[in-house]
């Protein structure tokens, strides 16, 4: 089935076109801030698993458990409570969960991961001369789902092991700090 079958992609708004007052206190959602969500903050996040359904669908402003797309690097993530609140820009998009046979942490798996999801990306992006998805080409993606509880074994293992991930690469930071320091140290 395509993701448009599925999900509805709500684009972000143009920033550059700001004119109401109140933006100006609002702070984007960035690339980090995606890669953040990505490397687990989601989980801590979260009791339960998300349901896909937002308080502010209709809004630019995300919330803990929006699943967001991000136009550029083709990453999925789902929104923690360390970025709720920040306006999502035209870079990203909102993926709105509307079929309830759907996880979010496995679209989120499948977008990012999924052989068959990544050839369909490459291939729709050749001969640009900037790689970049866009809205339509993301709606015509094609996915395969498993069962929803197939879904959620593999879209909560997923999350897990990027948080695993990300909390080995802040430990090796630490010991090499850590070893600096003490060979700065020596060296005096």
């Amino acid at each position: 089935m395509k993701l448009e079958d599925i999900v509805t992609v709500r684009i972000g708004r143009n920033l550059s076109r700001g004119n109401e007052r109140n933006d100006l206190t609002l702070v984007a959602y960035s690339y980090e801030d995606l890669m953040d969500d990505l490397d687990g903050s989601f989980l801590d996040s979260q009791t339960n698993s998300y349901s896909g359904n937002s308080n502010h669908k209709n809004s630019y402003l995300s919330s803990t458990g929006d699943v967001v797309f991000s136009f550029v690097s083709s990453k999925a993530g789902i929104v923690s409570d360390l970025s709720q609140g920040k306006i999502i820009n035209q870079n990203f998009a909102k993926l709105v969960i509307t079929y309830d046979q759907l996880d979010s942490s496995y679209l989120c798996y499948a977008l990012n991961e999924s052989s068959s999801m990544k050839k369909q990306m490459a291939i729709s992006m050749q001969g640009s001369t900037v790689p970049k998805l866009t809205p339509a080409i993301l709606k015509e993606l094609k996915i395969t789902l498993p069962s929803i509880e197939k879904q959620q074994t593999i879209g909560k293992a997923y999350f897990y092991l990027r948080k695993r991930q990300a909390l080995a690469k802040k430990q090796a930071k630490f010991e090499e700090q850590l070893y600096l320091e003490v060979l700065r140290q020596l060296d005096q």
